[in-house]
């Protein structure tokens, strides 16, 4: 089950809401615990062992951080921290990297003529196995650091674990930072309209846009990449960039607000990432809970930069590599981490030997001359573009199978020729309540009218990206009032009509 259809929509979110608000304070965590696990269960009824598997996670991690608190010794916790570590990301490893490890081993057994094969695994991914395990982690680590203790209720662990908003792509809620809402928190009708809000909109990114733009590159791997032009690959490649930020920012969206319903307060995880002026910026505004769990719980423990500037460097860098590795089992996420983390690194230390009003990430008027403004805007301009440049091209490895298939598409980028896009390339574009609009006008009468609507949809994603503020902090002033609900139940009424079928989420195959 996914936020963006009709059964969550329709059935699950208008029942458990009734039954949450109805049941007494001590009894909401065991019904979200309950509720959540059914929706999990829905998600993977084709293999219900994956449940099992998460209420063992529950089980075996709840005991586990009885016995790290239990120790006397620092010792003693860390060697119950390595056991509870182990059990979580041995799941993790046999379920997402075994087959891709037994895939190389052979190939390099090949390679040196060895007549060894091992038998490949095909295992199906559990659903949010990356977002939960992490999660569970930062329990532990919690725990044996101290800061905080052990949760005493395996309802409100399982809670925390299992809770629906966030379960299967986040974002990812470090322990401390929700163990007192797990047992206290504040209800209100403000939480409920300003969640409610949130969610429409994280909706309408997911369903309204997401969903459109997106259909570029489904269209362009249908093709094949050999038979497209270079105009259709750019347009292909800036449309899945917008459809991955606007299908992830969307869901986190529907996560806060589903979580704002319930009390709680989750983090921000975006903060107009494509605005940023370098990769140490986009890095501060991108995916922020995931980037603060690695900071955390990696780059911290590794030595961050207390041992000198090397080892930071070196820290860093393992940090993005271990983060490609995270987001998937295959060559192109580690060539993506490697490029990102190679960049950064570039960027950070350019940026540490020059004075902090002349760093990229810090650009400003440094006087009130309309020279010096228009140079400054200037160079703000290019350090967006060329970073959004850069993000467009490392994206490609995402949606690419294997480098084989990523290198094919750069040559197309290149060398594809300048033939327009098909019209069915556009197809999904054309929504009745716009095409209408065109007829009346007869724009459909001019050359190219069946690409108005893409390059529409294209013009409103990039508005978004670029100038509209951040919906995370606007709701922050959030105020009910007769227009917010209209625009909430408008956007909720156009994103159910526009619902076919199951709308999947990109980060579920990462």
């Amino acid at each position: 089950m996914v936020f963006s259809s009709i059964a969550f929509i329709m059935y699950f979110m208008p029942v458990f809401f009734l039954v949450y608000y109805i049941l007494p304070a001590s009894y909401k965590n065991a019904w979200l615990f309950l509720a959540s696990l059914g929706f999990y269960y829905y998600g993977v009824r084709g293999n219900p062992g994956y449940l099992l598997l998460m209420i063992m996670s529950v089980v075996v991690n709840f005991v586990a951080g009885k016995l790290i608190e239990a120790q006397k010794t620092k010792r003693a916790r860390k060697a119950w921290l390595v056991v509870g570590i182990v059990y979580d990301l041995g799941w993790l490893i046999l379920f997402k990297y075994l087959g891709f490890l037994i895939e190389n081993l052979n190939a390099l057994f090949g390679a040196m003529h060895v007549k060894v094969q091992l038998e490949t695994w095909n295992l199906i991914l559990p659903i949010g196995i990356s977002f939960y395990t992490f999660q569970i982690i930062s329990y532990l680590v919690d725990v044996y650091r101290r800061e905080t203790k052990a949760e005493k209720s395996l309802i409100s662990l399982g809670t925390y674990l299992c809770m629906f908003p966030q379960l299967i792509a986040g974002p990812i809620v470090n322990y401390h930072l929700i163990q007192e809402q797990l047992h206290k928190r504040k209800h209100s009708m403000v939480k409920v309209e300003s969640g409610l809000k949130v969610f429409a909109l994280g909706l309408a990114y997911k369903v309204l846009l997401a969903n459109r733009v997106g259909h570029l590159w489904t269209e362009v791997t249908a093709i094949g990449y050999e038979s497209i032009s270079t105009p259709l690959a750019w347009m292909s490649i800036v449309a899945y960039s917008l459809q991955l930020y606007f299908d992830f920012y969307g869901y986190s969206l529907m996560a806060i607000g589903l979580g704002r319903m319930m009390g709680f307060d989750f983090p921000q995880n975006f903060n107009n990432p494509y605005m940023a002026v370098s990769m140490t910026d986009f890095w501060r505004r991108w995916h922020m809970t995931l980037g603060g769990w690695f900071r955390e719980y990696v780059y911290i423990p590794l030595g961050g930069n207390r041992k000198g500037t090397a080892r930071m460097y070196l820290n860093l860098f393992i940090v993005f590599l271990v983060s490609g590795i995270w987001h998937g089992a295959g060559w192109n996420f580690v060539l993506w981490g490697a490029l990102h983390g190679a960049l950064y690194l570039v960027t950070r230390a350019w940026q540490r030997k020059q004075p902090r009003q002349q760093c990229a990430a810090d650009v400003h008027v440094q006087s009130g001359t309309k020279k010096s403004d228009v140079l400054s805007a200037v160079q703000h301009v290019l350090c967006v573009a060329l970073t959004f440049l850069f993000l467009n091209f490392t994206w490609m490895l995402f949606r690419s199978a294997n480098l084989l298939q990523a290198g094919e598409f750069v040559g197309r980028l290149i060398g594809g020729g300048f033939a327009a896009p098909a019209v069915q390339i556009t197809e999904a574009f054309n929504l009745e309540e716009f095409w209408y609009v065109i007829k009346i006008l007869h724009l459909d009468r001019l050359p190219g009218s069946e690409l108005y609507l893409c390059f529409v949809f294209l013009a409103v994603a990039l508005w978004l990206v670029f100038f509209a503020r951040n919906a995370g902090e606007r709701e922050k002033s959030f105020e009910p009032n007769g227009k917010t609900m209209f625009v909430t139940a408008f956007l909720m009424i156009w994103c159910v009509v526009s619902l076919s079928g199951v709308s999947s989420f990109l980060y579920y195959r990462f």
